[in-house]
């Protein structure tokens, strides 16, 4: 047991080195950071599809440096993970470091507004449904401290005190939140603070929590065994193996799954809410920050690959499963992709190497079809 337990840190470390470097804080599954890139000028692809895509179109990339987006709080705001340099910096390794704290972004005023300010890192926040609450983490390297921030008083809650991986974790609903601890458990937490454990999984390396409806979806193990744990009735079923990554669709009908196919081969599929394939959307190496439209029409992700006409930013249709490449170069992402609520605009975040250091840069992509 010890042994698999060392081996599933240095699978998450590997997985997170990037940001423990950067800002102690984690990403994830549903995105996940890979490696970093050197600051570079975007490649912006010409759309040569025809028939469901031909009007599809990329009408600019924003770049906002200096910052992480990772979720919209309406169609002009974002949530943002940045330095808060009003805070005293710590020593690491010779360098003096500012804390990240979490912020919203007005797109249109070019403003930050602090959403929490802290002495410690903070990271890994999700929005409600209803957008009245922000749940994140305190970061202490690959694991930390659950929280849920009400937006609106700016009172923050902890959500127990166990500890758990950063990244891991979803909303069930307006009142409650899910989430994984050192102990293997799916815990529950409540606007309260209040817990409740729903599964005993009696796996240490619990990821990629989603949630659609009444059903939590999670992967355990080595071997990538995708769970599904329906709320209503208490049962478990396991639905698929070598499963890296799942994410519902927003109308639970279907499920994006990125399988492992290979060592070096990763497949994108729709299949059914059984594990049914239905379509294979792409193949690469490594697929990550996938991401469902609003309405479920389209699918965003990264593909990184040998081949350049393979690799980069994609956009598919998920009825046809046309595949469009809006960039070569955006193959590398820190956290899942995140389309506005309006559906015109990708969120998407990349860490640069830069003048030997690392920072984000956000991208905000428009389209039009």
């Amino acid at each position: 047991m010890i042994n698999w337990r060392k081996a599933a840190f240095g699978a998450l470390g590997a997985a997170v080195l990037l940001t423990t470097v950067a800002c102690g804080n984690t990403t994830e599954p549903s995105g996940n950071t890979q490696g970093t890139i050197p600051a570079t000028d975007i490649t912006v692809k010409d759309n040569t599809n025809t028939s469901v895509y031909q009007n599809f179109k990329l009408e600019k990339i924003d770049k906002l440096p200096n910052m992480r987006g990772v979720a919209w709080l309406s169609g002009d705001s974002i949530v943002t993970d940045k330095e808060n340099t009003s805070m005293k910096p710590v020593s690491v390794e010779g360098e003096e470091r500012y804390p990240h704290n979490l912020y919203m972004y007005d797109l249109t005023k070019g403003t930050d507004t602090p959403l929490k300010e802290s002495e410690v890192n903070l990271g890994a926040p999700q929005v409600s449904p209803d957008g009245q609450h922000l749940f994140y983490w305190e970061t202490e390297e690959t694991t930390g401290w659950p929280f849920i921030l009400n937006l609106q008083s700016g009172e923050a809650i902890a959500a127990g005190k166990q500890d758990g991986f950063i990244q891991e974790g979803a909303w069930l609903d307006n009142e409650h939140v899910v989430f994984s601890n050192m102990k293997g458990e799916l815990v529950s937490a409540a606007l309260d603070g209040t817990t409740k454990v729903l599964v005993e999984t009696g796996n240490f390396n619990v990821r990629s929590i989603k949630v659609s409806n009444n059903v939590i979806y999670y992967i355990t193990g080595e071997d990538g065994q995708l769970n599904a744990y329906d709320t209503m009735t208490g049962e478990v079923r396991q639905v698929l193996k070598s499963v890296e990554w799942v994410i519902p669709s927003n109308d639970g009908t279907r499920l994006a799954i990125v399988k492992r196919t290979a060592d070096t081969k990763r497949a994108l599929v729709l299949t059914d809410l059984e594990g049914n394939e239905k379509a294979t959307l792409a193949r690469g190496t490594q697929i990550f920050g996938t991401s469902w439209s609003g309405d479920d029409s389209k699918i965003a992700y990264t593909i990184q690959s040998d081949n350049n006409n393979e690799k980069g930013l994609f956009v598919s249709n998920t009825e046809s499963a046309e595949q469009f490449q809006l960039s070569a170069d955006m193959d590398e992402v820190a956290d899942a992709l995140a389309w506005s609520p309006q559906g015109n605009k990708i969120l998407l975040s990349q860490s640069v190497m830069e003048n030997e250091k690392v920072h984000f840069v956000t991208s905000i992509i428009t389209i039009s079809e």
